[in-house]
């Protein structure tokens, strides 16, 4: 096993920016569904997927973290 020191600034760091993240996640949400209402095709699809992007980025922000 590893033996380290665990950070406390870096894991505070890493639930601020959970929380914020998820706070702000609602509202991309929201604003993704308005705007697809009005798109068709592949600008529907790739603006569908800016969700999914979003919430990989705050996964791989906390694994990276």
């Amino acid at each position: 096993m590893a033996s380290g020191n665990i950070d406390v600034r870096s894991i505070i760091g890493v639930l601020v920016v959970l929380i914020v993240g998820l706070s702000v996640l609602p509202i991309i949400l929201d604003a993704v569904a308005t705007a697809a209402a009005s798109l068709t095709g592949a600008a529907q699809t790739m603006l569908n997927l800016i969700p999914l992007f979003y919430v990989i980025a705050l996964l791989l922000a906390v694994i990276y973290w």
